[in-house]
């Protein structure tokens, strides 16, 4: 009896063991799925338009659906890691300061490994751009991400808001010394690259040469209001680019789809 008892037991404990690791694996979340080719992705460049969380809550149901990675600008009264599933998104802003808050990315689980931290590159400094009645601008920055994209590649993201036009008057104004620190970001990219951003200019009509000074591609609307658009590395495909329906947000998002060949 006592061998027998002793069996009983040892059994018992293996399918006790046994139904612990299966329900271990039934409840490990999902890996995402890997692909060994091209890697097709849906980007979205949205101004937010300091519309606060309620406001962007509400554009999200346009932008959300329609996006894998989005560009953020004009976020400086929003923090969306509150309003967003972050079961769905993984959100990258950095939220100790007005300044830096601004800009920011914002990708779809789903379709990465991983996704690093927020770097953030300096554009251009605070400046009253002599402007009495509209005012200057703060601190403006780049937010760099690095993703590894389910087939493998890397990828680097960024978004930025480049200043206004009353900030525009020559060499040495703050339009011009970030369209340089621009220039400089993207020549020392070891990986491919994707630039989401409101320019403030027409896209692919460039009087700072960021495109021809870096190799990337403009890609913008072609009517309405150009100023919202990507840059982007050559060897990553793009097609479809259009505007997504109006959000409460004085910019309609732009929404473009690329191709990133596999390593």
């Amino acid at each position: 009896m006592k061998r027998f008892a002793t069996l009983a037991g040892a059994a018992l404990a293996v399918l006790m063991a046994s139904g612990a690791a299966l329900a271990s694996v039934q409840s490990a979340a999902p890996a995402p799925t890997l692909l060994s080719g091209p890697a097709e992705l849906r980007v979205v460049t949205a101004n937010l338009a300091f519309r606060g969380n309620a406001g962007v809550k509400e554009d999200w149901k346009t932008i959300g659906p329609a996006a894998d990675i989005v560009f953020v600008q004009e976020a400086k009264n929003v923090v969306l890691r509150d309003i967003l599933n972050l079961d769905t998104w993984i959100v990258r802003q950095d939220t100790s300061a007005d300044d830096v808050q601004g800009s920011a990315v914002v990708i779809r689980r789903s379709v990465v490994q991983s996704a690093g931290d927020l770097v953030l590159v300096k554009g251009t400094d605070a400046n009253n751009c002599n402007d009495p009645v509209l005012g200057g601008i703060m601190t403006r920055w780049i937010a760099r991400v690095d993703v590894l994209l389910n087939n493998g590649r890397s990828l680097r993201v960024a978004s930025l808001h480049m200043p206004p036009l009353r900030c525009q008057d020559g060499l040495g104004s703050p339009y011009a010394v970030m369209a340089d620190n621009v220039v400089a970001f993207a020549n020392r990219a070891d990986r491919l690259l994707v630039l989401g951003a409101d320019w403030n200019k027409v896209v692919d009509d460039d009087p700072n040469q960021i495109g021809a000074r870096t190799g990337l591609k403009p890609r913008g609307p072609d009517s309405g209001s150009r100023i919202d658009g990507f840059y982007v590395s050559q060897a990553i495909g793009t097609n479809n680019l259009q505007r997504l329906a109006q959000t409460g947000s004085d910019h309609r998002p732009v929404q473009m789809t690329i191709t990133v060949p596999a390593p």
